[in-house]
């Protein structure tokens, strides 16, 4: 059934409810799964006349500062999920501007079965402006892909 199961978080209660659903899977096929934190880069705000200032869609809040893999807290939470379910985790941290298209690249060199992630985003205004993510992640990719809301 599913070996590889791709699971992109970021700490949120969402992407833990993500989590768990994916390990489920994983404990009843014996496979393995790979927690993914992919962080945006810190993006320079502009100013243009008239406009304010414009920056990235990204809340500056939500850029992480640098943190190594085995102190990032939103793998940190995964490893433990795993180890309590009893199920092998393979944490990756990526550094990005696209979010989706990381994603797909991290599933597509680790020939992973499933991808599941949660639906959570900026709300429905902005998800209307720049697109979700997991829609992203869904239109874009081959594999199957779980959405857990």
């Amino acid at each position: 059934m599913y070996q590889h199961i791709l699971v992109p978080t970021n700490g949120s209660p969402a992407s833990r409810h993500a989590m768990q659903a994916a390990l489920g899977l994983a404990s009843l096929s014996g496979g393995d799964v790979i927690a993914v934190h992919v962080i945006a880069p810190p993006v320079q705000e502009v100013s243009y006349t008239g406009l304010g200032i414009i920056g990235s869609p990204v809340p500056l809040d939500s850029v992480a500062e640098d943190v190594p893999p085995e102190r990032d807290p939103a793998l940190t939470e995964a490893k433990r999920l795993a180890e309590a379910s009893g199920v092998p985790l393979h944490p990756r941290q990526i550094r990005s501007p696209q979010t989706a298209v990381a994603i797909l690249d991290l599933a597509e060199s680790e020939n992973c079965d499933l991808i599941v992630m949660a639906s959570d985003g900026y709300g429905n205004l902005l998800s209307l402006i720049t697109g979700s993510v997991t829609a992203r992640v869904v239109s874009g990719c081959d594999l199957p892909v779980l959405v857990v809301h």
